[in-house]
């Protein structure tokens, strides 16, 4: 097994690493590009994500249905040639209504990769393997964004559309660079079962699938968070410059290269991953505190190393989440419909990151400020006790 590994893992990570490279720059200066150079409003960025995140929720499980039928290699394929597409989109389009466009298209891309990914690992990787072996491909990934991150200094300190034209183009090129990887991969070893793929509406009747991925999305805000409320907090409401954005996205990458493998050793079984989902969200309570706490800090300096301490925090956080998330979508997800089943328990995930996320960032929690952060840290606080609610799901199976 582990020469098969070593058949495959080396072009996957490089894979990982280009992709995220392009993905990273996007993440880090998106939000500031649409706001100050496309002069959308915060409000209406995050009704534009939500809309565009109603479009891949309704997507999500057909794409895992056909990736069954397909091959997830194949669907991989094309998944990175779309995103690359996207990526084009925007240089081309103007005004809210190009924006919902692009943007419900390449959510759509965005967030089918992760389940599809996961999918293509459980094909070649035997059950005590697969974590570990998502973790080093997730530390490739880190490594990517952490590069990207700080690519996207560039346009975020100039400011200027040329500037936000050449991110757009190269991330473009990182997407295509990724599908030339993905589709040399060798074949699958040995062949997996093939079933007739269940309906979307009967997977979705399934209580115990249902409940873990409602908490997994109350865990995954952490991404709009960082990503949306994090850099559009420090614009408004510090003296710290934009600039300083892509390098405290680098703290948060440069700690998940330096702790996804060992933390994943944190979920090797279902009982372990319950107890790390329920410390993902005291993780997260501090870090809104910590938000909330650095704007009132009297110098520049202090409130960068203010940003520096929650980023830190908000990282533990996804890491939690993470590493719990992985072990158990696996033991949901029977094998013959697994990218279908891993498609619907990301649900929970697009629903928090693209759906009412980023509405609940622009909309509450930055329309409100202090007492928006102190509400988001008031639902974390609460969500600690539901994992032990849980872990009855697993041990009795399917309510």
């Amino acid at each position: 097994m582990r020469s098969a590994i070593a058949g495959y893992l080396p072009r996957l990570l490089l894979a990982a690493l280009v992709e995220w490279f392009g993905n990273g720059m996007f993440l880090a200066a998106s939000a500031v590009y649409f706001v100050r150079v496309a002069g959308l409003s915060a409000q209406s960025v995050g009704f534009g994500f939500t809309l565009a995140g109603l479009t891949a929720l309704g997507l999500a499980v057909p794409m895992g249905t056909l990736a069954d039928r397909i091959g997830v290699q194949r669907a991989l394929v094309v998944l990175n040639l779309w995103r690359a597409a996207t990526m084009c989109g925007y240089l081309v389009v103007d005004g809210w209504w190009g924006f919902l466009l692009v943007t419900a298209a390449a959510v759509t891309g965005d967030q089918s990769m992760q389940p599809l990914t996961q999918a293509l690992v459980g094909e070649r990787v035997t059950q005590e393997m697969r974590s570990r072996v998502l973790a080093v491909h997730r530390t490739a990934l880190n490594v990517g964004i952490s590069i990207g991150g700080l690519a996207a200094t560039i346009p975020l300190a100039t400011g200027t559309l040329a500037a936000y034209q050449w991110m757009f183009g190269l991330a473009a090129c990182t997407f295509v660079l990724a599908a030339i990887l993905i589709a040399g991969l060798p074949p699958v070893a040995r062949p997996v079962p093939v079933a007739r793929p269940i309906s979307g509406l009967r997977m979705l009747r399934d209580r115990r699938l249902l409940a873990f991925a409602g908490y997994d999305s109350l865990l995954a805000l952490w991404l709009p968070i960082m990503y949306i409320a994090f850099p559009l907090w420090l614009i408004s409401q510090s003296t710290v410059p934009a600039g300083a954005i892509g390098p405290l996205h680098a703290v948060n990458t440069v700690l998940c290269v330096l702790l996804q493998l060992p933390s994943s050793k944190l979920a090797t079984d279902p009982r372990s991953a319950i107890r790390l989902y329920a410390a993902g969200p005291a993780f997260l309570a501090l870090a809104c505190l910590a938000f909330v706490a650095t704007p009132l800090l009297p110098t520049t300096l202090l409130a960068t190393a203010g940003f520096a301490v929650a980023i830190v925090l908000l990282t533990l956080g996804e890491l939690c989440h993470v590493n719990a998330s992985w072990t158990l979508s696996y033991a949901l997800a029977p094998e013959a419909q697994r990218a279908q089943f891993l498609s619907g328990f990301g649900l929970g995930r697009i629903s928090s990151t693209r759906v009412y996320g980023p509405i609940l960032m622009t909309g509450v929690v930055l329309a409100l400020g202090t007492a928006g952060w102190l509400g988001l840290m008031g639902l974390f606080v609460l969500a600690v006790g539901v994992p032990s609610k849980l872990a009855r799901f697993i041990q009795r199976g399917s309510p």
